[in-house]
């Protein structure tokens, strides 16, 4: 489609460097490719660690929906990374970030564009640390001033509030992967 204005044209025809928008019914993501002929498949652009956390509270109980929508989206353009305590999954999120003010850019707009205001509370985590191997995520333990959670496609990940506990869990444990940052769609391998 064209657009201009309240016009809208139908465009058989586009090249590289063009913007086009198309109809999704949910199925795309940001960072998917379409393509005539072969598939292609690229990288992802790596996820890094994030250095602030923070817990999602929803000061308006009814619009559970609204911040759930609100908070995938905005993890899908990268805004910040959501996670999820495996124990309480979708209540109370957890949001990770490379600079703090990414949450309050996130708070904004969920306020803003999805009607939804939030309040965050910080967390004492500064590293994060995705978790490879073969984990039983139901016994796996680490020492106090960490946790465990999930991100968005049920990879664990492990947070710690200093250095020292981030390198003693490694020492730990050894069988176990702490990567610092993970491509999209990568496999989990924690059973």
């Amino acid at each position: 489609m064209n657009f201009l204005a309240h016009e809208r044209h139908q465009v058989d025809e586009a090249f590289a460097g063009d913007v086009i928008g198309l109809w999704d019914p949910g199925i795309l993501k940001i960072g998917d490719t379409l393509c005539e002929g072969a598939p292609m498949e690229f990288d992802g652009v790596p996820r890094f660690s994030p250095e602030h956390f923070v817990r999602v509270r929803l000061t308006d109980p009814t619009k559970r929906k609204q911040l759930k929508k609100g908070l995938e989206q905005l993890s899908e353009e990268g805004a910040v990374q959501l996670f999820f305590d495996r124990q309480r999954m979708d209540r109370d999120p957890l949001l990770g970030a490379v600079g703090v003010l990414q949450f309050e850019v996130v708070q904004q707009r969920m306020e803003s564009e999805y009607g939804t205001p939030v309040a965050f509370d910080r967390l004492p985590y500064q590293h994060a640390r995705w978790l490879e191997g073969e984990i039983d995520l139901d016994n796996f333990r680490l020492r106090g001033g960490c946790l465990v959670v999930v991100d968005v496609e049920s990879r664990p990940l492990a947070l710690f509030d200093s250095e020292w506990a981030m390198r003693n869990a490694e020492t730990e444990h050894p069988k176990v992967k702490f990567i610092a940052a993970v491509q999209p769609g990568r496999a989990n391998r924690s059973r």
